[in-house]
């Protein structure tokens, strides 16, 4: 039986969350801001979006376009892809709310090569402010 990499699951079972509706908080005059720290000195930060079912704009060390977006019910889900090459993942977060901290806990998946492919993944705590 062959077995199928830990990245190729990830996809595979995000690109299955592409049926349910994208979410987002309700129009209001305070946008939210994400902010995900990986590695030691890289964060990466986004507003969600004013508009239920928008995409946020993300600031990648890569050109890279949210494809996937969902922020409710405690669950936040990001998929970004470079947008040089669509089929090339660069970002994937996926993350519960902890209660007891009001952070979000989850994982975080980062391609930051240039020409290779230099994955990074590990566990992240996403913070939301106003």
């Amino acid at each position: 039986m062959k077995r199928i990499p830990t990245i190729a699951c990830a996809t595979i079972a995000l690109t299955c969350g592409v049926a349910l509706p994208a979410g987002g908080f309700a129009a209001s005059p305070t946008r939210a801001t994400i902010t995900c720290p990986y590695l030691e000195t890289r964060d990466l930060t986004f507003d969600v979006p004013a508009t239920f079912g928008d995409l946020p704009d993300i600031d990648f060390d890569y050109p890279s376009k949210a494809s996937i977006f969902s922020f409710r019910e405690g669950h936040l889900l990001l998929v970004a892809m470079d947008e040089d090459q669509p089929s090339r993942l660069r970002v994937v977060i996926s993350a519960q709310l902890n209660a007891a901290s009001g952070a979000y806990d989850g994982q975080i998946v980062v391609d930051m090569g240039g020409h290779e492919v230099q994955m990074h993944s590990g566990p992240v705590r996403c913070t939301v402010g106003r």
